[in-house]
């Protein structure tokens, strides 16, 4: 693995208190701040694999159906549409 530098520019408060939060874990605000990263693209990556893996076990019917058993009648907006504006029905 190699590393990479990068110029990062934060608003002084942020920076202050990303400072303090390293000084309390006991670690350089270097490493800090590589960890808040490392840990937001892995919840990212692992958020996409999830929903990716959960969308597999369904179809788009049965999505449909699930939604009028529990959804509340009324209108619907063009933008709560499972199906595309011009398939509407």
């Amino acid at each position: 693995m190699s590393n990479a530098k990068i110029q990062l520019r934060l608003p002084k408060d942020l920076k202050d208190a990303a400072t303090r939060q390293a000084e309390v874990s006991g670690v350089s605000l270097n490493l800090f701040v590589a960890t808040a990263i490392a840990a937001r693209v892995g919840a990212t990556s692992e958020a996409a694999r999830y929903f990716s893996a959960r969308g597999t076990r369904t179809t788009p019917a049965r999505a449909k159906a699930l939604l009028m058993r529990l959804g509340t009648p009324g209108e619907m907006r063009d933008d709560d549409r499972l199906d595309a504006p011009d398939e509407a029905a």
